[in-house]
């Protein structure tokens, strides 16, 4: 699976990233990349309202710009919204006015098309140094990873999702899934049934899917 899941990697990335939040009984936090999209982020919307569970979305500047209203309606379902960036590209061995136009550009347009200021971001693909992150919490922003991803993106199967995710999901996980893709439209229907599983699995053991924020206990989380 995935390097997220390699315990040195991990280990690392835990260092500068926030990756699970630690006495956090009963709640893990959903999160979800590279949307808006207007066909799955609604599926995905109807899932989380019928189990009562809120999320992180983090979204992408040209899908936010193409996709205001349904960006709204994220926030008006109860929702969060993180900052994604722009481009979509990896961040490690950007130069510093990439990452300031990927972290700047990405909180401007959700400011903008919502009227809420993002307060967490995620760099794409999951990765950067220490002093990139340090960089971004000047700026404003928590940087955010997880700890739990099924690599949905690669379409292994509704099955297969399911257990990568129920197989490592602890209360204080966050999760890493993806309603959107960065660069063409792709299909993210086995990600809104896996999410539906998941959530039946976590609802029958105690867990609640909550947004990043509200797993760091915020009451609007």
């Amino acid at each position: 699976m995935t390097l997220l899941h390699q315990p040195d990697v991990s280990g690392w990335l835990r260092g500068h990233l926030l990756c699970r939040v630690e006495d956090t009984p009963g709640r893990f936090a959903l999160t979800f990349d590279d949307g808006p999209d207007p066909v799955f982020t609604p599926r995905v919307l109807d899932v989380l309202a019928r189990h009562g569970a809120r999320a992180t979305f983090f979204m992408l500047r040209p899908s936010v710009r193409r996709h205001a209203t349904l960006a709204r309606r994220v926030l008006e379902a109860g929702h969060e919204i993180g900052n994604h960036g722009d481009l979509h590209v990896p961040l490690l061995l950007a130069p510093p006015p990439l990452l300031a136009h990927e972290v700047d550009a990405g909180g401007r347009a959700i400011q903008q098309a919502t009227g809420a200021r993002a307060r967490f971001y995620r760099p794409p693909f999951g990765l950067m140094f220490p002093a990139q992150a340090r960089w971004v919490r000047a700026r404003g922003y928590e940087p955010v990873l997880g700890d739990v991803y099924p690599e949905d993106p690669q379409r292994p199967g509704i099955e297969t999702i399911t257990r990568r995710v129920v197989s490592r999901l602890t209360a204080g996980s966050i999760v890493i899934l993806h309603d959107g893709c960065a660069w063409i439209r792709m299909d993210r229907s086995q990600t809104v049934a896996a999410l539906e599983r998941i959530l039946t699995w976590s609802d029958a053991h105690g867990l609640t899917g909550v947004s990043v924020a509200g797993l760091l206990g915020d009451r609007a989380g």
